[in-house]
């Protein structure tokens, strides 16, 4: 079972990782590359990375929970 989840937590962040460009932060009416990379991300975009960073979190666990477990 908790083997399971960990497959499935371990899927998810390499979907993430493959599907979210972080060259695409800057997006607006602002062409100014440099002031583009100061820009504060978006409420989506800022949203999946605080949802990968509580699945690195869960998938740190799960291992340490596996590890411990064998």
């Amino acid at each position: 079972m908790i083997e399971s989840g960990w497959f499935l937590v371990s899927f998810l962040i390499i979907g993430i990782v493959l599907l979210v460009d972080p060259k695409d932060s800057g997006v607006g009416s602002n062409n100014n590359s440099v002031l583009g990379m100061f820009s504060s991300p978006s409420s989506g975009q800022q949203f999946i990375y605080t949802f990968s960073s509580v699945l690195i979190a869960v998938f740190f666990i799960l291992t340490v929970v596996i590890s411990a477990m064998n």
